[in-house]
Parts: structure tokens; sequence; C-alpha cells
């Protein structure tokens, strides 16, 4: 794998976390899950401008609740092609040639808006949308990855440092695990916990743990019999600290092999489960229920609305793959 691609993932997985982490202080429509609906705009095209009336603002969140959830009383705004003004009272036409009489005390200002790829059939922002929905991929690919590791590195160490009984219960439970259909497992947990963002990750992570146990307990089974292993016991040393302290750190290598993998197979996994209605619910955007509401409009003539966040999930899965593979050949993992 060449350098410059590694290079390439890299830089653009450490820009999709900015933009995921401070999502609300860069896009455009800064409404609690970018929905900020303009019927009479619907379905334009990428780079499309509209003038707007704003209302006064009357936001009251702070500074981290709108890092985290943006505004929840975001100001409104409303969509004009022509205006013209009497009596303290704004008279508009918007897109569709309706008028309307506005006060204009309640919307003093003016603003033009560039939707930058576009808007949906409800007329929201596709790139704010967008950006949202990376950082709710990226989101549940973390925590699911977090999830499968805790599991995985716990079982699969206790296994192959243990042996004996313990091994053979921990992998017979593994094995049934494995044995289930992973999109089966995760419908099972969604149905379960109901439908939401922590159910999601939960559902993902429980079904990802077992390549991780698999693995740890391999490479455990391969240097407990090294010597400085053998020196831990001989100094009475705890297993868990002889786990923790030093097994572990000596197999990190490939368990970050496997964990980026993992965070690829993760976001495919949300966004199918969204694409079938089964993930992230709207209003709240994801790349999965993105591409579910606009993949019709794709023979229409209007691919974009479906190519964007298609290009995403793409993008995100194979730089995290094109990662695991570099991290694999610079710890020299041969069997992953």
């Amino acid at each position: 794998m060449s350098s410059w691609s590694y290079y390439i993932s890299l830089y653009f997985l450490i820009a999709c976390s900015l933009l995921a982490v401070f999502a609300y202080t860069i896009i455009p429509d800064g409404s609690k899950n970018a929905n900020d609906q303009h019927t009479e705009i619907a379905l334009r095209s990428p780079g499309f401008k509209s003038k707007f009336l704003v209302e006064k603002s009357q936001n009251s969140s702070t500074i981290l609740e709108r890092l985290w959830s943006g505004e929840d009383n975001s100001p409104l705004y409303i969509q004009y092609t022509e205006r013209s003004s009497s009596d303290g009272q704004w008279i508009i036409q918007n897109a569709m040639n309706r008028e309307r009489i506005i006060d204009q005390s309640r919307y003093p200002e003016t603003e033009t808006k560039t939707f930058w790829l576009g808007t949906d059939r409800f007329g929201r922002d596709q790139l704010s949308r967008l950006i949202l929905g990376i950082r709710i991929s990226l989101g549940i690919g973390f925590m699911a990855v977090l999830i499968s590791l805790l599991i995985g590195i716990s079982l699969g160490a206790i296994a192959g440092f243990f042996g004996g009984w313990v091994d053979r219960i921990v992998m017979y439970f593994v094995n049934v695990v494995w044995s289930i259909p992973t999109l089966l497992l995760v419908f099972v947990v969604v149905l379960a916990l109901g439908r939401g963002m922590s159910s999601i990750f939960i559902a993902v992570g429980l079904t990802m743990w077992v390549d991780v146990a698999r693995l740890v307990r391999g490479q455990v089974l391969s240097v407990k019999n090294n010597t400085y292993v053998k020196a831990t016991k001989t100094l009475a040393y705890s297993s868990t600290r002889t786990i923790l302290r030093h097994v572990l750190p000596n197999i990190a290598g490939p368990i970050l092999v496997v964990a980026a993998s993992n965070f690829a197979i993760a976001i495919l996994i949300e966004a199918g489960l969204s694409y079938l209605g089964f993930g992230v619910q709207p209003p709240a955007p994801s790349l999965g229920n993105m591409l579910n509401e606009n993949y019709g409009y794709a023979i229409s003539g209007k691919i974009y609305l479906a190519l964007f966040p298609a290009l995403m999930i793409m993008s995100l899965v194979l730089s995290f793959n094109i990662l695991g593979t570099q991290l694999r050949d610079r710890f020299d993992v041969k069997k992953v």
C-alpha cells in the first residue's frame, strides 16, 4: 500500500472527525438536526442561492449546548424572491409566487443563503445534513468499536491467558454468537432496545466483538509463554496486572488493525440499518436515511441527492480499510 493513499485517508478521517465535533458551528443550517424546512425551494440544484427574512434572535442555548445539539430556539427564516415595505410590514413573494405580509419588526434582517449541495424534498440544506450524517456515522462507529473492544479484549485475554476449562467455556460462547448472522443479531437487539442512537451502537458493538475476542485469544496464546510473562509469575504479580501491563501492550498492533477494520464495518452496518428504516430515525440525519430518502430521485435527473451520501459512505469505509491495511503492514501482522 503506497504511503500517499495512507496519508490521504488519514487526513480525510481527521477532517471528518473535526467536522463531526464542530458540526453545529460550521454548517449553514444551525437548527437542531438541520431540519429547517422550506418546501418552496425543494429539490434545488447544488449552488442554488435564495434570499430570506431573518427573525430576531431568540436563542438562549449555551455554547456547549449549541456545539452538541444546535440551537433549540434558532431564528426562523422566511424565503422570498421579491419584497417591498409598507407601514412597518414586509410584502414578500416567495419562490412559488405566493404573496405574504410579514411584521417588519419581527423580521428586521435579510440574508442570502447558498445551498452548496442543493436542497432535499423538504427544502432542507443538504450540506448541513450531510455533515451531521458524518457526525452520526462516526459517533456510532466509535461507540460500537469501543464496545466491541471492551468485550472482545476482556473475553479473549481471559480465554487465552488462563486456558483449560475457562478457554473452552469462553470459546463455546464465542462460537455460538459467531454462528448468528450479523444483521439478524442487529435486528434482534434494535427491536429489543428500541430505535435510537444508543440502541444502534450497542447493537452494532455486540455483533463485532467476536472477531476481536478470537484475535486477542490467539495473540495472548502466542505471547503468554514468553520470558517476560513468565517473569511476572516469578515476581508473584497478579493475573490482572500481568494481562493489563505486560500482555495487552505487546499485542496492541493487531488490536489496532482489527479496530480500524471494525470501524468501517460499523459505518456500513449503521448505514444499512438506517437505509432499511431500523437505524437513526428522522428528522435526525444519517448517511443511510439520507440515501433512503433520496435514492428515488436518481432516476428523475437529480442524482446528486443520493450521490453525495453514497460517496461519503464509500469514502469513509475506504479510508478506514486503507488505514487498517497500512497499520497491518507497519505492525507486520500476517494473520488478522
